[in-house]
């Protein structure tokens, strides 16, 4: 397992389950429109580019605004390099050394469950990770097989991302490419924390093995909660905007004070790139809903945002 793979787990250990809404944002001094597009992140591109309301925005946009441009090879290094910082142990200190014999003995049989043996030689940089990692490595694993229900759903290789296929056809057009995440070597310390809670090393092994312990008793429950994919998924492609909100109230609660925090930090990133040219913004759609959404702070702050229904 190469280590790079750290970059991919945090991410899905952030995606969840996001889907597509449209809306154009007019008035407020803008010449032109702008657009919105709100994704699920883990479903093909071709569920955006076959949107009527994304070629719409094509034929009237000059840019591009992702949260962050997933293409970009320099940013996803350096990502990697604060990402892997932070998780690596303090000293000479190896994960066998934090979880002790038995502990350790457990951790290994649950990762073999999963195909990862830390004795195999090309495993061995991974023993100097902390153990939020590995609680992160569990918790994805049991996300990807709860995803794996729904294979029609998902795409065969991450440039088909709906985000990364966005991302392709600006750069098709020649359109500048914005990030409405800025993520410095800060930012990435602070996303890591609050994955940890902020927890000692020795909190973080009680954490692991308190999943490692309940590992199937977790995984039946995220099987559970996913049998709701489907009904997010149908609504995103009947716009269905209460619908979609009523499916992800509870994730939005969940997550409410990140994203409420995102979307302010977001707010001046936009308006600034609105009033440069028609921009087309693309980001979760979970960032959409609520008092504390990107929709309500666009109109408080006097833009007028519809959502556009083309069939």
């Amino acid at each position: 397992m190469k280590l790079k793979i750290i970059f991919i787990l945090f991410l899905v250990s952030e995606i969840t389950a996001n889907a597509q809404l449209a809306f154009r944002i007019s008035n407020g001094g803008l010449e032109k429109p702008s657009y919105l597009f709100g994704t699920v992140h883990l479903l093909p591109g071709s569920h955006l580019v076959d949107c009527p309301a994304f070629q719409e925005a094509e034929s009237y946009c000059q840019q591009l605004f992702v949260e962050t441009d997933i293409l970009n090879n320099k940013i996803k290094n350096n990502n990697v390099e604060y990402v892997q910082q932070e998780l690596t142990l303090p000293d000479s200190l190896t994960i066998f050394d934090v979880m002790g014999t038995e502990r350790m003995r457990l951790l290994q049989n649950r990762l073999q469950e999963n195909h990862i043996n830390l004795n195999d030689s090309t495993s061995k940089s991974l023993w100097r990770m902390k153990p939020v990692f590995f609680t992160t490595i569990l918790n994805s694993v049991i996300t990807i097989e709860a995803l794996r229900q729904y294979p029609s759903l998902l795409p065969s290789s991450a440039t088909e991302l709906m985000d990364a296929s966005a991302i392709s056809r600006a750069k098709e057009h020649g359109w500048e490419i914005g990030e409405l995440d800025q993520i410095t070597k800060e930012q990435a310390q602070n996303n890591i924390k609050k994955l940890s809670n902020n927890s000692s090393i020795e909190e973080q092994a009680d954490s692991l093995m308190e999943l490692v312990n309940h590992y199937d008793e977790r995984k039946e429950k995220t099987m559970k909660e996913s049998e709701m994919l489907p009904k997010m998924i149908d609504s995103w492609k009947k716009g269905d905007y209460q619908g979609f909100e009523s499916h992800t109230k509870e994730m939005v609660e969940k997550e409410s004070v990140l994203l409420a925090e995102r979307n302010k930090k977001w707010l001046p990133v936009m308006e600034e790139a609105m009033k440069e040219k028609p921009t087309i913004f693309v980001f979760g759609a979970l960032h959409l809903i609520g008092s504390d959404g990107i929709v309500c702070l666009l109109c408080d702050a006097g833009y007028t945002v519809e959502q556009i229904n083309i069939k």
